[in-house]
């Protein structure tokens, strides 16, 4: 399970309109989400809204004053010392809120596919290829040059993003790491393949009560275990080229960066510690 996708997902939800509004509505949220895919039931909707409300008072109170406390460890950073170590701690924290965010929802995600109907599951189904057909198509690049000038524009991006322009060492540094990143999109589209022959099999067994959470457990919390030999090690190599030159760019960041990178952090905080007032 990617943990940074989770992390991203709650600072996106929150952003835009009002923070309270949107954390008050996310039982509507994501039924919408959800019915992008495939079209509920009243009943479906009552549960899963139900799921949502209950779950809320427990994130609100136990999880929220955790990334707080997370992005107060951030603001104490002192870039030219963060190391390897530091950030394999942020990383395993991060993991440790998505796997609690999806323990407490596994319930309602599986009362609800056990829950489907045929014409429900093929709705999905069909929705879900539809979907990666098209994410082929936007991604088919068979030229590396030009993959490695995404990745150089979108690592650039996003950096700037947290700590404001980049300086030419630290550019150099993205060039460099763009330029040792393996692609990997050809191989994510044989997963997507994969993915859902493990979903045809998920839903055929949807009536079946011990079955059921076991091969939903098995997709959800360990998703890697459906990658190829060649997309796992792959992954693992992108990984760990991105760590080390992320810690290299962080090492030399200036103090404008650091204050940069501070009032990011602070704002998200200033936004997590409005819902819990």
């Amino acid at each position: 399970m990617r943990c940074w996708v989770i992390w991203l997902a709650i600072c996106l939800s929150l952003s835009g309109c009002g923070t309270k509004l949107v954390y008050e509505n996310l039982d509507w949220l994501t039924i919408r989400y959800v019915e992008e895919f495939v079209e509920l039931d009243r009943e479906q909707q009552s549960h899963l809204s139900e799921a949502i409300n209950n779950a809320s008072e427990w994130h609100r109170s136990d999880e929220i004053p955790a990334y707080i406390e997370e992005l107060d460890q951030l603001l104490l950073i002192s870039p030219d010392q963060f190391s390897l170590e530091q950030f394999y701690l942020h990383e395993e924290r991060l993991r440790g809120f998505s796997v609690r965010l999806l323990d407490e929802f596994f319930p309602a995600i599986t009362a609800l596919v056990a829950k489907m109907s045929d014409e429900q599951v093929e709705q999905f189904m069909d929705t879900l290829r539809v979907r990666h057909i098209k994410f082929k198509q936007q991604k088919q690049i068979d030229d590396k040059s030009e993959w490695t000038e995404r990745y150089q524009n979108r690592i650039s991006e996003n950096l700037s993003d947290w700590v404001g322009p980049l300086t030419p060492l630290q550019q150099t540094f993205v060039e460099q790491w763009a330029s040792e990143l393996l692609v990997t999109t050809p191989l994510w589209f044989e997963y997507q393949t994969q993915l859902r022959v493990e979903l045809v099999n998920i839903f055929s067994h949807r009536q079946n009560t011990e079955q059921l959470p076991i091969l939903l457990r098995q997709l959800l919390y360990t998703p890697e275990q459906f990658y190829s030999a060649e997309l796992a090690a792959r992954i693992t190599h992108n990984s760990d080229i991105g760590r080390a030159y992320l810690i290299k760019i962080i090492n030399v960041m200036t103090e404008k960066q650091t204050l940069y990178f501070r009032q990011e952090v602070q704002d998200w905080r200033d936004i997590l510690a409005q819902i819990v007032r």
